[in-house]
C-alpha cells in the first residue's frame, strides 16, 4: 500500500507541475512573459501541433501546444532551460530537445512567411519606401547583425569571433517597408564581413543577373554597386548631402527592425548556448515568428535599448563604375 501511494503521490505531482501558461497567465502577464498576447500564441499552436509529435517526460506526455509555448517563452526572455523547465514542470534536457524540435519546425515554415517581393511588391515597396524616406527606388535595405553565442567547441572557434571581440553568428537581413525580414542568412561566422556575406548570397546572384527591378541601401561596409547604393563618406556637393540624408533616413527601417525583432526575442541578446548550427535554426525561427506577428497586427514591444550600430571592419573595395552609378544617382534625384 505504501508502494502504491508513492506513485499516486509522485504521479500527482508530476501531473501537478505540468502547468499550462494559457491557463496560468492572465491577459496582463501572459505578454510580459511572452511578448504576445495569448490569441497570438493560441494560433501559433494551431499551425505548429500537426507538425510536432508529443514527447514524455517522467512517463508523462508533454503535447504539442506545450511545446511550442515552452519554446516561446525560452525565445521571448532568453532565460536558461531550467529556468524555463521550472515554468511548466519539466527538465533542462528535455527543455532544450524540445526548443530544437519545435524551432526546426518553425524554419519550415520560412518560406510561407519570408519572401522577397515580386514585381508587384517592388512597385508598392518603392513608393513606400519614398514616402518613408525621400529616396527613390528602394525595394529593401541590407544589413548584417552579430547575434551572441558561445564559444564554439571546435578547431575553428575563432573564426566566430567578430571585430568586437565576441563570439557570433553574423545574420544578413534585408527588410521591408514594415520592418519586416524580406531575406535573412544565418549562416556566417562572426568574423566575416558584411560585404562577402552578400556577394556570396543568392539574392546578390538575382540582382547581377537582372531579377529585380530596384535597388537596396546598405552602410558604407558594403561596396557600391549599380543596384546596392551606400552612403558618401565625405559628401561634398549639396546633391550628395541631400543623398546621404535622404539615405541615412531610409536605411534607418533595416536598424529599427533589429531592435524590434531582439526586444520580442530576447534570446537573441543572450548568448545562445548552442552549437552554431543550432543557433542558426533558432535565429531562422525568430525571423520568421517576427514575420508571423507583424503580418497578423500583434504591436511591436517597446524597445528596451538600441544596439550600437556596427562599424566596417575594413574598407570595402569599391569599383568605378559602382561610384559612377552613385553620382549620376545623387546628380539626377538630388540634384534640386
Amino acid at each position: 500500500d505504501r508502494v502504491y501511494e508513492a506513485v499516486v503521490d509522485c504521479d500527482r505531482r508530476v501531473v501537478m507541475d505540468r502547468s499550462n501558461p494559457l491557463n496560468d497567465f492572465d491577459e496582463i502577464n501572459f505578454p510580459d512573459r511572452f511578448r504576445m498576447y495569448k490569441a497570438t500564441a493560441a494560433d501559433i499552436i494551431s499551425l505548429l501541433e500537426t507538425r510536432l509529435s508529443s514527447d514524455s517526460f517522467r512517463g508523462m506526455p508533454i503535447p504539442p501546444s506545450l511545446q511550442v509555448l515552452i519554446t516561446l517563452r525560452f525565445l521571448a526572455c532568453g532565460t536558461f532551460h531550467r529556468e524555463t523547465g521550472d515554468l511548466c514542470g519539466v527538465s533542462e534536457p528535455t527543455v532544450c530537445k524540445i526548443v530544437h524540435k519545435v524551432c526546426k519546425a518553425i524554419c519550415e515554415l520560412k518560406d510561407d512567411y519570408i519572401k522577397f517581393p515580386d514585381a508587384a511588391g517592388q512597385a508598392n515597396y518603392k513608393v513606400e519606401f519614398f514616402e518613408y524616406g525621400n529616396f527613390p527606388g528602394v525595394i529593401g535595405c541590407i544589413d548584417g547583425s552579430h547575434i551572441p553565442i558561445k564559444c564554439p567547441s571546435t578547431a575553428d572557434s575563432e573564426e566566430y569571433r567578430n571585430c568586437k571581440n565576441w563570439f557570433s553568428i553574423n545574420v544578413q537581413s534585408v527588410c521591408t517597408p514594415t520592418m519586416q525580414f524580406s531575406n535573412i542568412v544565418a549562416r556566417w561566422k562572426g568574423a566575416t564581413h558584411d560585404s562577402r556575406i552578400f556577394q556570396n548570397s543568392c539574392l546578390y546572384a538575382q540582382f547581377k543577373g537582372g531579377q529585380h527591378s530596384g535597388i537596396i541601401l546598405g552602410d558604407s561596409g558594403y561596396a557600391q554597386t549599380n543596384f546596392l547604393f551606400t552612403p558618401y563618406l565625405h559628401a561634398v556637393t549639396p546633391e550628395q548631402q541631400r543623398y546621404n540624408q535622404a539615405h541615412i533616413r531610409t536605411r534607418g527601417t533595416v536598424e529599427r527592425m533589429f531592435g524590434v525583432w531582439k526586444s520580442r526575442f530576447q534570446c537573441l541578446r543572450n548568448t545562445l548556448r548552442f552549437e552554431p548550427r543550432r543557433c542558426c535554426i533558432v535565429i531562422i525561427a525568430t525571423a520568421v515568428l517576427h514575420n508571423y506577428l507583424k503580418q497578423h497586427g500583434c504591436p511591436d514591444p517597446q524597445m528596451e535599448h538600441r544596439d550600437e550600430p556596427d562599424l566596417p571592419m575594413v574598407e570595402p573595395d569599391n569599383d568605378r563604375y559602382g561610384l559612377a552609378c552613385r553620382d549620376a544617382f545623387a546628380l539626377r534625384h538630388f540634384s534640386q
